[in-house]
């Protein structure tokens, strides 16, 4: 009975246990009811979202302080180009810079006042040379691509070269439009002496100028048959003076000379086109300085840092000149000899390289012992003053030096003691500034002119100073590309 009893409340007690169990439900953590700052769960959750927090106020902190420092260097940068004062001159580029544009109607409706403003600013910069300065040592090595193989490379500047193909063109009396022969043209076969200068390591290339061992080269782009035309010219004045001897003596520049072969395609033959322009000649007589330059081209003839010559390559061609005029040469130990170091020329001014900026050369000129007597026109062969045959380089800069030889606008009259009757016109470019005191033992008179600041009918001009020799003498580059237009125009003037 007793056992029955506890039996049945055995039961009983597990039927409970068991109703329990079902009704009881199973046990749930919920966040919305838990102490978030001390649920180890919700800390993931937490960092995340203060991480992602903290990215958005660094960025928003970058962002500002980008702002404000773009500001203050446009701030700045405005500040300095206006409110300090602007250059007038660049003595290391020997040139007076750009002037503040006048304002009229028709220039600000074109454009041209707006785009002289931003020019002045660009140009006149406060302290402008330290600034080029710094650009040519830090900047400009970062630019190009390389030229040639890995080993043996150039900096390519500027544009290839194309290979030139022959040119046949008949000349005319008028010439065409001026066309800037600025492309670069290849070299072809010639028969000037080879070059026995090694390969460079490297060099660069801008503005079609030629950087290498140290020395800047213009490249030669070719006539491509304007050579013919300037013959065509230099014939017509043989023509109208028939009793004057009249030359041509066309000058090779660095590029015939100092050009290494691994670089020789990125120009042209000047000897080629001097030879295409003495074929065409009638009656002229040509000058050939090419081959006595080409002589002496390991002497310090043509300038590393300058476009131009050195006087020691014009004394080579007016030597050469003079033996084809006959008329008396002499020897250059009867010249004062100064010399200017630290020059650094044009070439440096149009590539802002460093390597000619950090190589310097010396600048070496002669001044003939003899006395001369020198007159200065304008270029209408008016308004004459007394002058000097050479200034004195001591107030230039060393960029300036070949400015001892003068200014191109005007026109020279030099009356020597070489008592022979003979009277030399020369129409010349820059170039041609060097040979003058070169020649003052050859001519008893002698006009310099600069063909591109003529303003007479150049005819007229010789007969009027009773001119017997005319020497036309200009660089390659005058003679093919545009300035042989004021040639014919100054003919027919």
């Amino acid at each position: 009975m007793s056992e029955n009893k506890k039996k049945t409340e055995s039961e009983k007690d597990i039927k409970q246990d068991a109703e329990k169990n079902t009704s009881r439900p199973e046990p749930v953590i919920s966040i919305e009811g838990s102490d978030r700052s001390q649920t180890a769960i919700d800390i993931p959750i937490k960092a995340k979202r203060l991480r992602r927090e903290r990215r958005k106020r660094t960025l928003n902190i970058i962002a500002i302080s980008n702002i404000i420092l773009m500001g203050a260097v446009l701030a700045g940068g405005f500040a300095y180009i206006t409110m300090l004062p602007h250059e007038t001159r660049a003595d290391d580029e020997n040139r007076m810079l750009t002037k503040f544009p006048k304002f009229t109607a028709k220039t600000y409706a074109n454009g041209q006042f707006t785009e002289g403003i931003a020019d002045y600013f660009d140009d006149t910069v406060h302290n402008r040379a330290n600034i080029k300065e710094f650009i040519a040592d830090n900047l400009m090595p970062l630019k190009g691509r390389k030229y040639g193989d890995d080993e043996d490379g150039a900096e390519l500047y500027g544009s290839g070269a194309k290979k030139k193909k022959s040119v046949t063109a008949t000349t005319t009396a008028k010439p065409a439009e001026p066309a800037v022969t600025t492309e670069v043209t290849a070299v072809q076969e010639t028969t000037e002496p080879p070059t026995e200068e090694p390969a460079p390591a490297e060099g660069e290339l801008t503005n079609n100028i030629l950087i290498v061992n140290k020395r800047g080269i213009t490249l030669y782009g070719g006539g491509w048959g304007t050579e013919l035309e300037y013959a065509s010219y230099v014939n017509g004045y043989k023509e109208k003076l028939e009793n004057v001897n009249v030359y041509s003596m066309v000058l090779p520049t660095s590029s015939s000379f100092y050009l290494p072969d691994n670089y020789k395609d990125l120009a042209h033959s000047e000897k080629e086109d001097f030879d295409n322009i003495d074929g065409a000649l009638h009656n002229v007589m040509s000058v050939d300085a090419y081959s006595s330059l080409a002589a002496h081209k390991d002497e310090a003839i043509y300038s590393r840092t300058d476009h131009h010559w050195q006087p020691l390559g014009a004394y080579y061609a007016a030597e050469k000149f003079a033996l084809t005029a006959g008329v008396p040469f002499a020897d250059l130990s009867e010249y004062e000899t100064v010399t200017l170091p630290g020059y650094v020329g044009t070439l440096y001014m149009y590539t802002q390289s460093a390597t000619l900026l950090n190589n310097p050369e010396d600048f070496v000129y002669y001044k003939p012992k003899t006395p001369v007597t020198v007159t200065q026109y304008d270029t209408r062969f008016q308004n004459p003053v007394a002058a000097n045959l050479l200034l004195e380089p001591s107030g230039m800069p060393n960029s300036g030096y070949y400015m001892v030889f003068g200014s191109d606008e005007r026109i020279v009259h030099v009356n020597t003691e070489c008592k022979n009757g003979r009277t030399l016109v020369i129409f010349k470019d820059s170039y041609g500034n060097a040979l003058l005191p070169m020649l003052t033992s050859s001519f008893e008179n002698i006009y310099l002119c600069d063909i591109r600041y003529f303003d007479l009918n150049a005819v007229d001009f010789a007969k009027q100073v009773g001119a017997t020799d005319l020497l036309f003498s200009m660089c390659s580059f005058s003679a093919v590309g545009v300035n042989r237009n004021s040639i014919y125009n100054n003919l027919i003037r």
